[in-house]
């Protein structure tokens, strides 16, 4: 059955898959921090459709790429005065390391320290980032991650008889709130399910 064709079909019958949300693609839409359009989140970071806005450390010039030094509680490697760990504009790799260069409040000896990715304080973590794929239904907020997601939920909610799976436990089906499974609200959210389809294609998701 093609990606779709559950929801507009009214499918009969659907057996949960036994997969976690995890599984389901390796991307979520997220809204732009700078233009609102759709933007696809991987675990390196966002980069928006529109704009080309990025928050992906590795694709930027190194002048704009942000990291803080890994460790808590840093101290200078010099004079061991305590150091700051707020992120800063200076990260670079140092044999396939990330490092952020950092200059000592106390002796001003500048130094590369290993460093994790961080984002400037005016640019929200991508994961914080709002869900691009999201409609009201009765009250209650239906969302997606990508297409992946919305074609395992088409086949299921859309179904007039659910069936468990082979895998037991909390599956993703298993775990879907009350109203998302409720017979009367099938109509609703096969409706609203179509309509994120429809919006994701006009906004360019492929995935």
């Amino acid at each position: 059955m093609a990606d779709g064709e559950a929801a507009s079909t009214g499918a009969h019958r659907a057996r949960d898959p036994g997969v976690r949300l995890a599984q389901l693609g390796r991307v979520t839409w997220v809204h732009c921090p700078r233009c609102n359009g759709p933007a696809k989140l991987s675990e390196h970071g966002a980069k928006c459709l529109g704009c080309g806005h990025t928050t992906i450390q590795q694709t930027r010039p190194p002048e704009q790429r942000w990291a803080r030094i890994k460790q808590d509680a840093p101290l200078c490697s010099h004079c061991r005065a305590p150091l700051p760990r707020e992120a800063m504009p200076t990260a670079r790799m140092v044999d396939d390391v990330l490092h952020v260069r950092v200059k000592c409040p106390a002796c001003r000896v500048t130094q590369d320290y290993r460093a994790e990715i961080a984002f400037p304080p005016d640019m929200p973590p991508p994961a914080r980032l709002p869900r691009y794929l999201t409609a009201q239904v009765g009250g209650e907020t239906l969302w997606v991650d990508n297409l992946a997601h919305l074609a395992a939920l088409e086949d299921y909610l859309g179904a007039l008889v659910r069936e468990r799976g082979e895998v037991s436990g909390l599956t993703m089906m298993a775990r879907l709130p009350a109203w998302m499974k409720s017979a009367s609200m099938r109509p609703k959210i096969v409706k609203a399910l179509a309509a994120l389809r429809e919006r994701a294609a006009k906004a360019g998701i492929d995935e």
